[in-house]
């Protein structure tokens, strides 16, 4: 979640008129550095948001003091700044120092808290999982305890938080599925927040080894894919490729041709990058080379159809013996690509590819 820079400005700009008039040197600084921090924003240039919100920090202390909200907002700029440059210890004790400032100017279980408990999940180390987890939970119980009021607030929450909690592979990451079945049954079908939920839930799915569960949310957002007209929309390449691996580790490979097809109909082919498959078998180490602590390699060519299967695979070079021919063979001729397209056709192709066979 984005803390949201230009309502904080609102706050700030509000305020100005009760400024004291014994300081108007630094107030007059402190105008312009925030000027010169909200035309960085709508210009999107990082590099003078950061410095005009270190100035405008640094100032607002003189001009609000230290414990003043209005400082507090200052940080929580400056901070998810901090956050996008990955300057995640400067941003961790901004945060915190700020933390009771809004507890005490809104309450310990306001709405305004959750930007806060967002960056601090953000900026702390993850090695630190527990305070993460705890900072998650907040904001949970935060948006729980205004879900009577505000239900879509409540289940973007639980969808904000889930996905975190899902790529630090927490369990926690389930109230995505809440999430999903509060806007399956109040918004329609190609909203934003639909889709989103649908395409988090098959992941989450996956993540459980769920896999029919995880085929079938993500192919709910299929319909809305294809009556799209003009431009793609954002999750549908990775819709595609996460299905095929699904269905590929179900034995469903026909099934799967079709976004192996969808993939490369979207995405131009480039010659001088090696394509990389959507779906691919690891080759097993042969045990005769492991027991010796032997490493060898295998390069291998082959035809990527035009359903994207790959045929006619052989071997150019190798070392190690035949073990690595046969297990490398065995393993590519279950990879699955995206065909490349000529003049809105798929055609087949020719590429080689280097398998390396190593002991750590």
């Amino acid at each position: 979640m984005q803390i949201n820079k230009l309502s904080l400005a609102t706050i700030l700009l509000l305020s100005f008129s009760s400024l004291g008039e014994e300081n108007k040197s630094i107030n007059s600084q402190f105008k312009d550095a925030y000027h010169q921090y909200q035309t960085a924003i709508k210009t999107n240039d990082t590099e003078a948001q950061t410095k005009y919100a270190k100035q405008s920090h640094e100032l607002g202390k003189k001009v609000y003091g230290e414990s003043d909200i209005n400082t507090a907002s200052l940080a929580v700029n400056l901070a998810s700044l901090y956050i996008d440059s990955q300057q995640y210890t400067q941003a961790n004790a901004l945060l915190l120092s700020t933390l009771p400032v809004y507890e005490k100017e809104y309450g310990k279980k306001s709405l305004e808290q959750i930007d806060i408990y967002f960056a601090l999940a953000k900026s702390t180390p993850r090695k630190n999982q527990r305070k993460v987890l705890n900072y998650y939970r907040k904001i949970l119980n935060i948006s729980d305890n205004h879900k009577e009021e505000n239900p879509k607030l409540n289940a973007q929450m639980q969808l904000d938080v889930g996905i975190e909690l899902l790529s630090i592979g927490s369990h926690k990451s389930k109230v995505i599925l809440e999430a999903r079945d509060y806007f399956t049954k109040h918004l329609p079908s190609n909203d934003r927040r639909v889709v989103t939920a649908n395409f988090f839930a098959g992941k989450y799915y996956l993540a459980r080894k769920n896999l029919s569960k995880a085929i079938d949310a993500f192919e709910v957002n299929l319909p809305v894919f294809e009556a799209l007209d003009g431009p793609t929309h954002p999750l549908e390449l990775s819709t595609h490729a996460f299905l095929i691996g699904a269905l590929e580790r179900k034995g469903r490979s026909e099934e799967a041709t079709k976004h192996c097809i969808a993939i490369g109909s979207m995405t131009p082919w480039d010659d001088a990058q090696k394509p990389t498959p959507l779906y691919r078998v690891n080759p097993k180490y042969p045990m005769n080379l492991a027991r010796r602590g032997k490493s060898g390699y295998a390069v291998i060519e082959f035809i990527i159809s035009d359903f994207g299967f790959v045929k006619n695979a052989k071997v150019l070079e190798s070392k190690g013996g035949e073990w690595i021919e046969k297990e490398s063979l065995l393993a590519i001729k279950n990879w699955r690509y995206a065909p490349r397209f000529e003049n809105g056709k798929a055609v087949e192709t020719t590429v080689s590819v280097h398998l390396d066979f190593k002991i750590n």
